[in-house]
């Protein structure tokens, strides 16, 4: 998630703020590399992809953001993480020595691809301090990842010992539903049953890939409203206590939503000194929705059709792309 010129300027405006944050939880896309190109991915991560988060500044964006606040959990996530399995490890280990309590990770388990292999990473991974995985299998993953990479390794995760290990699966509709994707999804997990462990459903929504390639299994919703306690990922833009950082440095409270940028401007300064009713779209979004943003100044070449967009988070990414070119 680059931040674009636009939100380069608002860096500079979100220094004299000081609204108080209850961040309870950091995220990091470590890269957006991925053995797989699923048409469902709302990263539109892919193989073509070669940016990678540093240790080092992954290392500082946390001690940064534990000396300023109570941080409960901390996750790893891509593209594929596992494509690095080192920096997930150094990662992860100054994580557990930073304490915080909960660590974890998603990854579709491409490193499973032997036994031998995925004990050997799932040792390190436990070491490491990972208390929490969820391995992606479903109709899209397995197009580029043999089900049992992911198999071996949720099996060895398990046997490491890491406490909590499940399958993260994206649904179409629903794991009973009668489409082409879910039908194979649910056929996917029948074979995996054996592992033993229990699977969170995650529904797709209209972000990235999905967006075009799974159009028609979207249902239209109203667009007016208000993004408060309602954005892609459930985080409050008033008072968020989330935020993820990407490997170019940008600093998100919502997808693609920057605040700043880690690499220009200490994360512990971003995140002490943010305050939504100084930044323009933030603001916006946060007291008229995403169709707010089409009143303001940098959006004026934006056409705006109706039943093209299929929710309020749609039309809005749509809009701040928009933004993004000023």
């Amino acid at each position: 998630m680059k931040a674009g010129k636009y939100t380069d300027k608002l860096d500079r405006k979100l220094l004299s703020c000081g609204f108080e944050v209850n961040l309870r939880r950091l995220e990091f896309t470590l890269t957006r590399k991925c053995n797989s190109q699923c048409i469902h991915c709302q990263a539109n991560a892919s193989p073509l992809e070669n940016n990678v988060m540093e240790v080092k500044d992954a290392h500082s964006y946390l001690e940064e953001t534990v000396a300023v606040s109570n941080l409960q959990s901390f996750m790893v996530f891509g593209g594929e993480p596992m494509l690095y399995p080192e920096r997930v490890i150094a990662i992860l280990d100054k994580a557990h020595q930073l304490g915080i309590p909960k660590i974890e990770m998603i990854t579709n388990g491409v490193w499973g691809k032997s036994k031998e292999q995925a004990r050997k990473w799932a040792m390190k991974l436990k070491a490491a301090g990972l208390d929490d995985v969820n391995v992606s299998v479903d109709a899209f993953h397995v197009q580029f990842t043999p089900v049992e990479y992911p198999q071996n390794a949720a099996s060895a995760l398990l046997e490491a010992g890491v406490e909590d290990v499940k399958w993260n699966v994206a649904v179409v509709e629903s794991i009973g539903a009668e489409n082409e994707y879910d039908t194979t999804t649910s056929g996917i997990l029948k074979k995996l049953e054996p592992v033993g462990i229990d699977a969170s459903f995650v529904r797709i929504i209209p972000v990235g890939r999905a967006t075009q390639n799974l159009y028609r299994f979207f249902q239209h919703k109203p667009l007016r409203g208000t993004c408060e306690g309602e954005p892609i990922i459930g985080n409050p833009l008033k008072n968020p206590d989330s935020i993820c950082v990407e490997p170019s440095g940008s600093v998100d409270v919502c997808w693609n939503l920057s605040v700043g940028n880690a690499k220009e401007t200490s994360l512990s300064r971003i995140i002490r000194e943010y305050d939504w009713r100084k930044i323009p779209v933030i603001k916006t979004l946060a007291e008229d929705g995403p169709m707010g943003l089409m009143r303001l100044p940098w959006t004026k070449g934006f056409q705006f059709q109706e039943d093209n967009y299929i929710d309020k988070c749609h039309l809005c990414l749509e809009i701040r792309k928009t933004l993004k070119t000023h």
